[in-house]
């Protein structure tokens, strides 16, 4: 039996080895398909292009709370912080939608 952690689990996987491809090559559409096929399964029905502006919400988060002059987005350290607060937060927003 699937636990709500391992999907949890899962969708972070699938957001994180999106994230390894390079920006241009990466497929959102597959990813979010993906992720809203494990949503189905607690009865979401979610399109795919709303789970990824869902995202991009979360990912927005992060960047409303440091002001825009210490944006580092050339910094590979910098981004991967966004990416996993950005992930922390979808899964924030998946648990709520869960439960």
């Amino acid at each position: 039996m699937i636990t709500i952690r391992q999907d949890l689990d899962e969708i972070s996987d699938i957001l994180r080895k999106t994230f390894e491809v390079e920006p241009f090559k990466r497929n959102y559409d597959e990813a979010f398909s993906m992720i809203g096929g494990i949503l189905y399964r607690y009865g979401i029905s979610e399109n795919p292009r709303n789970l990824r502006y869902r995202f991009i919400l979360c990912m927005q988060e992060f960047f409303d709370g440091i002001p825009q002059d210490q944006w580092r987005v050339k910094d590979p350290a910098f981004i991967r912080q966004s990416e996993e607060f950005a992930i922390a937060k979808f899964r924030d927003w998946v648990i709520e939608q869960i439960t």
